[in-house]
């Protein structure tokens, strides 16, 4: 900038002079001002002319803050097509190792119209790229639960399984936003899982329907001999270990066989209204011999007037489970509270102890099949390992969730809720319930 002014400067002095000596120097001064302003402007349309075509137009012979200006461009121009030159080799790489995967990937605007697919997508889907580049997915994959899961607010965590337009095959599709315009839908062939899944649970339900038999010819048997008169007193002990062990056993079985109707989707029953308080009262009145034993206090918080929509036994099973359960692992004189309560979005049955509680690191694994915080103690108390695993299946099926919150030495709070959606108000009084469990 002090270039030009100098430059500038030393022109119209030059121009002064010359128009001294013509006698007209206003007329000189004049002359030269707009001789540098039609340079600057001669020289700031070369810089356009390169800043629009830098490839095809030559650099502007320029000095000065022209100069300077342009060497900067220059600069910035060399970065970014350096820059941008990376990010082509980048996607490119991104984009080769998408294809490469065995998942269809599908990437859609907001509008759910579809940016970019991978091979597999038209293996899967039968979404060919760039053919069906701008349509709706949901035009091609017409499923009201994808239509669901591709509205704009925020995807859903669980997939949809869909069956598939090309071979059949059953296919699972999540949905993933990764920035605030674009999700990425993300498609497996789920067939061959779910085939070892069904093997599976067909195996365990035809192996523990084979045992339960047998199992009750044994525990008949050992009845017998256990009561014989002429029983030596050494065998005695023995034998009641046997019919003991017998008798956990068979509830393993009973139990393996009601989680696999659980798990069966095509034996579904029928959902009814269901009063929870005359299921909380039945449980109770099945526990109390456990609760007069260990002398626990049970303090019960019922909203009478909440009822729910579902299958009466399978809650039974799952609240029966819950109140057991903190029953044998509560202390003597110890505390349990029963709720049944409505929420903002819903309602939750609540059983919460001041039991031995349970570490932080084996919570997300309690419902898992034979799990156990402690294996000796939990065999003690003659349980299968098998009920929280019931519990869960049970709230899938009624739309519900299992929440637990525990600390060591404290307690713990296990809480099934359930949608709005799954609830019924019905006009109750107290005295009404009471009466009704009378």
């Amino acid at each position: 900038m002090r270039q030009d002014i100098w430059k500038f400067t030393l022109l119209l002095i030059i121009a002064g002079i010359v128009g001294l000596a013509l006698g007209a120097p206003l007329v000189t001064l004049l002359v030269m001002a707009l001789g540098i302003i039609g340079m600057q402007i001669s020289g700031l349309r070369s810089l356009r002319k390169w800043v629009e075509n830098p490839g095809g137009n030559p650099m502007p012979e320029t000095s000065g803050q022209l100069y300077q200006l342009h060497r900067d461009l220059s600069r910035k121009d060399a970065q970014y097509t350096k820059r941008k030159r990376r990010l082509n080799e980048f996607v490119s790489q991104f984009r080769s190792a998408i294809g490469a995967l065995p998942d269809a990937i599908v990437l859609i605007d907001n509008e759910g119209k579809i940016e970019w697919a991978n091979g597999n997508a038209e293996h899967l889907l039968g979404i060919r790229w760039p053919a069906d580049a701008g349509l709706r997915f949901v035009n091609l994959i017409r499923n009201a639960d994808v239509a669901k899961m591709l509205r704009p607010s925020e995807p859903p965590t669980e997939g949809v399984e869909v069956t598939g337009t090309v071979h059949s095959q059953i296919i699972n599709l999540k949905c993933v936003r990764y920035t605030n315009q674009q999700r990425m839908v993300i498609a497996r062939d789920v067939s061959r899982l779910i085939q070892v899944n069904k093997m599976h649970a067909d195996f365990v339900a035809n192996v523990s329907h084979e045992l339960k038999t047998p199992l009750t010819v044994l525990r008949g048997y050992l009845e017998i001999i256990e009561n014989s008169a002429d029983l030596p007193q050494k065998y005695l002990k023995p034998l009641t270990q046997m019919r003991t062990q017998s008798a956990r056993m068979q509830s393993i079985v009973s139990d393996l066989l009601y989680l696999a109707r659980l798990e069966d989707h095509n034996h579904r029953g029928t959902f009814q209204t269901v009063d929870v308080t005359h299921v909380i009262n039945a449980i109770m009145e099945a526990v109390q011999p456990l609760i007069a034993e260990k002398n626990h206090k049970i303090e019960l918080d019922v909203d009478y007037s909440l009822s729910i929509l579902g299958i009466q036994t399978e809650l039974y099973s799952a609240f029966n489970n819950l109140i057991t359960n903190a029953i044998h692992y509560t202390p003597k004189d110890g505390l349990i509270r029963v709720r049944w309560c409505a929420s903002t979005d819903g309602a939750s049955f609540s059983v919460i102890d001041n039991g031995i509680g349970i570490a932080p690191q084996h919570i997300e694994r309690l419902t898992q099949r034979f799990y156990r915080v402690d294996t000796d103690r939990s065999r003690d108390s003659g349980g299968t390992g098998l009920g929280l695993a019931i519990v869960k299946h049970v709230l899938q099926r009624h739309n519900g969730e299992l929440i637990i919150e525990s600390n060591e030495d404290v307690g713990s709070e296990f809480r099934c809720y359930f949608p709005t959606e799954q609830l019924v108000v019905v006009k109750r009084t107290q005295s009404d319930a009471d009466s009704e469990s009378a």
